[in-house]
């Protein structure tokens, strides 16, 4: 990879991923998967080292978007306002190719749903009639071809048509994606899930049963539901739900805390404080994306690490903070930072700084399946992010072999991203555009998110 790249991301003269193609007439035969595997150890798979025997072409694309049920409404007991809805927007890409085979990825973005269908379908043009199996090129290609480069809605469909375009890649091959990426580092996925800490209670239940799970720890937002700005009594009972939950999981049990942006850094810093006995992982996002210089003075006064990243979408975004060491652990998600290459090259340049990634995932099936390759890759990573009670839900949308014990999941070794979308049922699936959050103080004023 070039140390340098166009508008922050991979440049595309970088080494080409893994290559081939694959269908019934091309499959790799035994022999050949020996070599997949040999080579993926090295570290390096090229096409010398693996013959073509036909090419392939993409010849088309296909979107699905449907919402997806999550559970019951979640209002903010001070105010009434939404917090949750019933249900979760996701967009699926098929990318298919003359040959009959085919690769997934997903462009799920909540709000940007409608926005990231559009632009897959204005970008299908850039896509017929290429080999699939140039991933990094491709994707270098789409981004020299426009003006504008970056941002939510760009880097969520590109990470879409990148997903894709891996997965293809390892059912062309016979390989897994992880393999792909230059072979794993670690056998298993270190893993923790999300919980609701909107009261001490509700916070220890929901903490008992991800650690029965067999997740290594748990994250929630003690300040979601208090009001502004930040009175003690508010700080005072966010820090009594936290100290509750290390009571109750015991002291080997991970606990990680997100602020979601609201604080200031003043009063990150006093909570974190307050924080430190209960020994969490980290606190997440303790002030708004935008001010390096402010969440570097944060981090140096914080006993509790800090970590942030899921709102940026390019290596230019994570650039500063990988200089300036601003934080100790970066979130990207793969969902939105353009994909598995991208995510690839903030990882290497945050190893440079001795800086771990600890990878945000809030979509569906797919991102968490990309998020898992990326994880079994990546040297410097600690920790991934996913959702317990979603896993009985992707069960209706998606064939995986996922399980959690003993805080992991073993890497998977099947090709490509390693599952089958039900295509079938989720063609089936209606969409209801999602509702936006309401957040405002309690002067009525609006509270950023």
């Amino acid at each position: 990879m070039c140390a340098t790249s166009c508008a922050g991301f991979p440049c595309c003269s970088a080494t080409t991923p893994t290559t081939g193609a694959s269908s019934t007439s091309i499959r790799p035969d035994a022999h050949r998967s020996a070599q997949v595997a040999r080579c993926s150890r090295s570290g390096v798979i090229s096409r010398r080292q693996i013959p073509r025997e036909a090419s392939v072409k993409i010849a088309g694309i296909k979107t699905y978007k449907f919402s997806v049920p999550t559970g019951q409404e979640i209002r903010d007991p001070h105010t009434g306002q939404l917090l949750c809805s019933t249900s979760k927007p996701w967009l699926f890409l098929k990318i298919e190719t003359d040959k009959g085979i085919s690769g997934w990825g997903e462009g799920t973005g909540e709000w940007l749903v409608p926005s990231v269908e559009a632009t897959l379908r204005e970008w299908e043009g850039l896509l017929v009639g290429q080999d699939p199996l140039r991933v990094r090129a491709l994707g270098e290609d789409i981004i020299n071809r426009l003006p504008w480069k970056g941002g939510p809605v760009f880097g969520t469909a590109l990470a879409a048509i990148d997903m894709a375009l891996w997965d293809l890649a390892g059912r062309a091959w016979g390989a897994p994606v992880h393999a792909l990426m230059g072979g794993k580092q670690r056998e298993r996925v270190r893993v923790y899930s999300g919980i609701s800490m909107a009261t001490p209670e509700e916070a220890v239940r929901e903490a008992l049963e991800v650690q029965a799970a067999g997740y290594a720890g748990a994250k929630g937002n003690p300040l979601e539901t208090r009001t502004w700005p930040m009175d003690p009594e508010a700080v005072a009972q966010s820090v009594a739900g936290v100290e509750a939950v290390r009571r109750a999981v015991g002291p080997h049990f991970d606990i990680l805390l997100d602020a979601h942006g609201s604080p200031t850094p003043e009063l990150s810093v006093a909570f974190a404080r307050q924080l430190a006995p209960f020994r969490p992982l980290f606190l997440e996002e303790p002030i708004k994306v935008g001010s390096v210089e402010a969440l570097l003075e944060l981090s140096r006064k914080s006993p509790v690490p800090i970590a942030t990243g899921e709102k940026l979408c390019s290596p230019a975004d994570f650039k500063p903070l990988i200089d300036a060491r601003a934080c100790a652990y970066l979130q990207p998600d793969i969902a939105h930072c353009c994909g598995l290459t991208t995510y690839a090259y903030i990882a290497r340049m945050a190893a440079e700084a001795q800086m771990l990634m600890a990878p945000h995932n809030a979509g569906g099936p797919l991102c968490l399946a990309a998020s898992l390759h990326a994880a079994a890759a990546t040297p410097n990573f600690l920790i991934q992010e996913m959702n317990h009670s979603w896993l009985a839900l992707f069960d209706r949308y998606a064939e995986h072999s996922w399980a959690v014990q003993d805080g992991h999941i073993a890497v998977d070794e099947a090709p490509g991203l390693g599952i089958q979308i039900k295509e079938q049922d989720i063609a089936r699936l209606p969409y209801e555009p999602l509702p936006y959050r309401q957040y405002r103080h309690s002067d009525g004023s609006w509270k950023g998110w």
